[in-house]
């Protein structure tokens, strides 16, 4: 059989569609019959949904056609049901997931017509592969999970027979770190409260809301006069929440301190258990000044730990991770793989029992460390033993499921005539 691709199927199509060939049946399954128009609508609705897996060809997706409607045919035989508003709501939602690859719903309609299918096709095509899986669950739970035991005995010998490619542990090494925010000075935020009150006495003196929070307010709902639309309790930062909903309609709050910075908020409307209010922000981010200063005080760390002072006692005293702050800034072990990604070059060529220089992302501050290089080895069977336990149960069970699809064959009759 040929390899499928793009070109394959849409020669496929124009010669049903186009030279009208006669539809054919290509395969018996019980009183179920596939057609050769259903097999290329099949391979249609995987290409548009991504399905299509290197090296499949179309004897695969056939014989995942005559699977799924054995499966079907004796899930109704054994009275399985599966919520279909649930499955239907997930297909459209798959579906959506789908266009947002496009650029446009213009071109998610294009490719559709290109490939003879309408979006309703596509979330059938999703409904029944979900609802196929649904029922193979169902089956899984009720027919083979509860039938599957592993022995130690089998465990131990897997290991034995595995070990040198199943549990090999490779060198990793133990990072701690220190990581710090960029500061706000108190000039800076002297400066944004006097701002705030600044603002605060324009209203007072009679200043319009929303033309003064368009000007002044460092907010991106500054465009819609300061604008938040409506929310319920739970939506905002606590002290903004508490202070919006003790407001009466048309009032306006004294200056709320949140992690953001300096508000002043007024009520605009109440709705049941939601508000609407606008408010006015002043932002506490630090300056080009107060950046320059948090990072000096970091690069006074680093030199601490360059004179000899220990990477553990100064991730106590500095980090502001408290978790890590108190196990020495240890994050754990990581091999090279491993690494954070935003930061694994610089890792990889790190020495241990070395620091790095002050890295600086977004605002927040690091510095870490190699702290010891821990050596390769085989991991011991009581380090993997769930791993094992796993890997032979899905073995099991998947040999338990093929030989269930081909009872079903011997049971219900599957003819394929290709």
């Amino acid at each position: 059989m040929k390899k499928i691709a793009l070109t394959i199927i849409l020669i496929a199509m124009l010669s049903l569609v186009c030279a009208e060939v006669v539809d054919k049946i290509i395969a018996r399954v019980g009183n179920d019959i596939i057609l050769l128009s259903d097999l290329i609508k099949q391979i249609n609705q995987m290409q548009s949904a991504g399905m299509i897996k290197e090296g499949m060809h179309e004897s695969d997706i056939l014989a995942q056609m005559i699977e799924s409607r054995l499966i079907i045919q004796k899930a109704k035989e054994l009275n399985y049901t599966v919520d279909d508003n649930k499955i239907k709501a997930a297909a459209e939602k798959q579906v959506r997931q789908i266009k947002t690859r496009f650029g446009s719903e213009e071109e998610y309609q294009r490719e559709l017509r290109k490939m003879k299918l309408t979006n309703s096709d596509l979330v059938r095509y999703f409904i029944e592969l979900m609802t196929e899986q649904a029922l193979t669950q169902q089956f899984y739970q009720k027919q083979i999970a509860l039938k599957v035991m592993v022995s130690e005995k089998e465990m131990q010998s897997f290991y034995n027979a595995h070990k040198d490619s199943l549990a090999v542990k490779p060198v990793t090494w133990e990072i701690g770190m220190i990581i710090r925010n960029m500061e706000v000075s108190e000039e800076t935020n002297q400066a944004q409260l006097k701002a705030i009150r600044d603002i605060q006495n324009r209203l007072s003196a009679g200043g319009n809301f929303a033309t003064v929070a368009m000007v002044e307010s460092q907010c991106p709902s500054a465009e819609q006069g300061g604008n938040l639309g409506f929310f319920s309790r739970g939506m905002m930062v606590k002290p903004f929440e508490d202070a919006a909903f003790a407001l009466r309609v048309g009032e306006i709050s004294d200056v709320v301190r949140t992690q953001y910075g300096y508000h002043l908020i007024k009520m605009e409307e109440k709705r049941g258990d939601e508000i609407r209010v606008s408010h006015i922000l002043k932002l506490l981010v630090p300056s080009a000044e107060d950046s320059l200063a948090s990072l000096a005080k970091m690069e006074g760390i680093r030199q601490e730990f360059l004179s000899g002072k220990s990477f553990a006692e100064l991730a106590s005293q500095w980090s502001i991770d408290e978790e890590t702050a108190k196990e020495g800034g240890i994050i754990g072990e990581f091999s090279e793989q491993d690494f954070p990604e935003l930061f694994a070059p610089i890792l990889k060529s790190l020495q241990v029992g070395s620091i790095t220089e002050v890295l600086e992302n977004e605002g927040t501050m690091y510095l870490f460390s190699k702290t010891r290089e821990i050596p390769g080895r085989i991991y011991t069977y009581d380090e993997v033993r769930s791993q094992v336990q796993e890997i032979i149960s899905r073995q099991k069970q998947i040999k338990i499921y093929d030989d269930w699809v081909e009872q079903l064959k011997q049971e219900i009759h599957v003819e394929i005539l290709l």
